[in-house]
């Protein structure tokens, strides 16, 4: 209703300034003028109705500092994971243990009861990862977990 307000007012305007101008002998050109200005709002009121809607533009992309934290928490987890064995017993190993325990339930594995067939499931570098007799870290040497290990990791995970 308040979109109709700008119209209801050009044409109560265009009413008093014809009864206005009949008053005072203009009657004629006053009516022209106001049926003049009756039609321009008309004629606006319809095209504001006609235009097409705005798209929505998708929301930009988060860059890494405007991520939730958590969220750049895993990030920076899985980078460190790439660089230190420390890093993937001390970050990617507890990130993904309980997801993979919670696939493998779904399936009625449990690692520690079937560790042949959790290992059949998960793959030998997923399994490597979240073994319950992985060694610690402070006995493996490496500089961590390759690029492509942890992305079949990841792939094999998301295919549980």
């Amino acid at each position: 209703m308040t979109a109709r307000r700008p119209l209801l007012v050009v044409t109560a305007g265009c009413v008093a300034a014809t009864a206005l101008g009949l008053a005072f002998g203009q009657g004629a050109t006053v009516a022209l003028a106001s049926a003049l200005a009756l039609a321009a709002a008309l004629a606006a009121a319809a095209a504001l109705q006609l235009r097409p809607a705005r798209r929505q533009q998708p929301p930009p992309r988060a860059r890494d500092h405007e991520m939730p934290l958590r969220l750049r928490q895993i990030a920076n987890d899985l980078r460190e994971s790439e660089q230190s064995e420390f890093a993937v017993e001390r970050s990617l190993r507890p990130l993904l243990a309980p997801i993979v325990a919670a696939r493998l339930g779904r399936r009625g594995v449990d690692m520690t009861l079937a560790p042949r067939r959790a290992q059949e499931l998960l793959g030998d570098v997923l399994w490597d990862i979240v073994r319950p007799d992985r060694p610690s870290s402070a006995y493996r040497v490496g500089h961590g977990l390759p690029a492509d290990d942890l992305r079949t990791a990841i792939e094999r995970l998301e295919q549980l």
